[in-house]
């Protein structure tokens, strides 16, 4: 838009013309909206001051976790910060925020799981581990033990029950009591010995 100048030569016509052109410029005043931002306007220079105060001071919240609640205006930043390894954020060309997790996540705190829990990979777990809450929910194991399976008292767990008992026992080697004594299984056929007596074994071959 150009400048308007009005020299003390206009005639009366001329006059007419720059008020006009000036009127073109501005625009209806009638058009203006009234209230802007709370405060009444008449004029454009009301309407101005009007808006720029609203966008200076007008914004929108942003709430969070924990801490009270912010309002970002105009010329604020947001920054996202937390400590090693809890959140990644990356801004895109097309005004993206992206949030995220790291390919590596530390809690340090309790992790509740509301759903199904899949994990690929291995798992470490330390700490005392409950498996299930009631005889109701059940465990298979679908891998290979690679370890002892060691009682954390001595002659204080039973393995099964008498309603619910284990069928095959599989075993390679000797059973032993508290007391040391074994009971030895031969390895083709012939006697089950312990101390005291033994149980005479035979297996038809062939």
């Amino acid at each position: 838009m150009a400048d308007r100048n009005a020299p003390s030569s206009f005639t009366f016509e001329e006059w007419r013309v720059e008020f006009n052109e000036l009127a073109t410029d501005v625009g209806d005043i009638s058009g203006l909206p009234s209230p802007i931002n709370g405060s009444a306007v008449t004029d454009v220079i009301e309407a101005i001051d009007a808006l720029n105060t609203a966008v200076s001071t007008t914004g929108f919240d942003i709430t969070a976790d924990s801490g009270s609640a912010e309002t970002v205006v105009i010329g604020n930043t947001i920054t996202f910060s937390g400590t090693a390894n809890e959140i990644e954020t990356s801004v895109s060309a097309t005004d993206t925020i992206t949030i995220g997790l790291p390919n590596d996540v530390t809690i340090t705190n309790d992790l509740n799981v509301g759903g199904n829990l899949d994990v690929t990979g291995n798992i470490t777990l330390g700490g005392n581990i409950t498996v299930g809450d009631a005889d109701t929910d059940s465990v298979t194991i679908n891998a290979d033990l690679t370890s002892h399976i060691i009682p954390n008292a001595t002659a204080t767990y039973d393995i099964g029950q008498s309603s619910k008992e284990w069928r095959n026992l599989y075993l390679s080697g000797s059973l032993y009591d508290e007391n040391g004594i074994s009971l030895d299984f031969p390895a083709v056929g012939g006697t089950i010995a312990t101390e005291g007596f033994g149980i005479a074994l035979a297996i038809a071959l062939g």
